[in-house]
């Protein structure tokens, strides 16, 4: 059975690592697999599992949910974090989780470092010691590795400057948020759901399953948080812009403004017809620049006087 990554059995007092290989499901373990592997579709089919169950645990696009398909069997629909080298993390993975006649599967196309986690904290006799306490930890590594994203997030909205013009970060940004937002808001629902199906495995450890359903409440009103913030830091950077725009605009109406009497008067010397004053006189026009000059400064100093010159 190549598709299978990890076996551990949870029905003795400690949970052990099983190797040799064994085709048919039993309850209290824990199988782990491929789920592109073309063989896993067979053992699934052989072990008696519904074939739409079976479509639906191995199908590409998935969104969060949780489905309940009787005799305490349901199958639970998960996404998270993708910390993966060379990925986005808002590329979120897919974990598709199946407890089947007591047995616990897990499936998986990339892998994920919340199951890798728990992977080698059993290993290291430190995981969980059932079942219940497994289907747990998986959603609760998932939370956590969300967390420490949005720990990541945070320290770049702390590094915002609104006099950046660069909007471009704050776009991807908010993206990528709205990216994460798009899974973990049904996944609420779906961890919700499986919190109210009464199934045993969750009522044996029903307040650590309402404090992990309590986290993903919490991570969700976080990135709400968080989306509101880049669109204030938008705002206060679309009004900054406004107010930089406008300031250049008063500056160049108030040079026109002075400058419009000095052009008219040059306008009206320039004129090539008799009559003009001073085409006679070799002093004029030495006369007319020390009268523009004249004008120019009693047009500022009557602006200055009406406060039309301060920045504000």
């Amino acid at each position: 059975m190549d598709f299978l990554i990890e076996h551990w059995d949870f029905s003795a007092n400690k949970p052990t690592q099983v190797t040799d290989v064994q085709s048919q499901i039993k309850a209290n373990h824990w199988y782990h697999c491929e789920r592109t592997h073309p063989d896993i579709r067979n053992w699934l089919e052989n072990n008696n599992v519904p074939l739409s169950t079976i479509d639906q645990l191995l199908t590409n696009e998935t969104r969060p949910s949780f489905h309940s398909l009787g005799n305490d069997n349901f199958m639970l629909i998960l996404r998270g974090i993708n910390m993966n080298e060379n990925t986005a993390p808002e590329d979120m993975l897919s974990v598709r989780i199946l407890y089947f006649q007591g047995a616990l599967i897990s499936t998986r196309k990339v892998p994920s470092r919340a199951i890798s986690d728990i992977r080698q904290s059993l290993s290291e006799n430190k995981g969980p010691q059932d079942i219940a306490q497994l289907l747990n930890k998986i959603i609760e590594g998932l939370n956590g590795k969300i967390d420490y994203y949005l720990d990541s997030i945070e320290d770049k909205l702390q590094q915002f400057d609104v006099n950046d013009e660069s909007t471009y970060q704050h776009i991807s940004v908010q993206k990528a948020l709205l990216s994460v937002k798009r899974f973990i808001r049904p996944q609420q629902y779906a961890i919700k759901n499986l919190l109210e199906s009464d199934s045993p495995l969750v009522s044996s450890n029903l307040h650590q399953y309402r404090f992990t359903y309590n986290n993903i409440v919490r991570i969700n009103e976080t990135i709400d948080f968080y989306l509101g913030e880049l669109t204030l830091i938008q705002e206060e950077i679309r009004l900054l812009r406004d107010e930089k725009n406008n300031k250049n605009s008063y500056l160049f109406t108030l040079v026109a403004t002075i400058f419009l009497p000095t052009s008219f008067l040059t306008g009206l010397l320039g004129i090539n017809i008799g009559g003009m004053p001073g085409v006679d006189s070799p002093h004029a026009f030495t006369w007319f620049c020390i009268a523009l000059f004249a004008i120019f400064i009693f047009e500022w100093l009557l602006f200055k006087r009406l406060g039309l010159t301060k920045k504000s």
